[in-house]
């Protein structure tokens, strides 16, 4: 593909927009994580000192619901990689109609040149 069938595809001003947007959403998304890790890591603090203390296991559920703190760990994980992946996409399509080969990508990511071809070609 030349450089011209590049430019005509996709419209590296508004590929840039979406990038920012998607970076923006993908700070969201980690700092979400973040906090999902901090309070699943207080909980196994609790379960830690509950475990060594000989405590019965099945008073747990007193202390803590398991729960909500496996679907919110869930979900944020979950967000966080799609939010990457739509991120990666724009990027590498960015790359792409800058004029970096496919090859070069892949090289630079540690993947495959199929699974950049992949992505770059991906509907949105």
């Amino acid at each position: 593909m030349t450089t011209t069938e590049r430019d005509s595809r996709w419209d590296v001003g508004a590929l840039r927009e979406q990038y920012l947007a998607d970076l923006e959403r993908l700070l969201v998304a980690a700092q979400d994580l973040r906090d999902a890790l901090t309070i699943s890591a207080a909980s196994l603090m609790v379960v830690r000192e509950q475990a060594e203390q000989q405590a019965r296991i099945s008073d747990l559920f007193a202390t803590i619901d398991p729960k909500p703190l496996r679907t919110q760990l869930s979900s944020t994980l979950r967000e966080l990689e799609q939010t990457r992946h739509r991120a990666q996409k724009v990027l590498f399509r960015i790359l792409f109609v800058e004029g970096t080969s496919m090859s070069d990508i892949a090289r630079h990511w540690g993947i495959s040149r199929q699974l950049v071809s992949r992505l770059i070609n991906e509907p949105d």
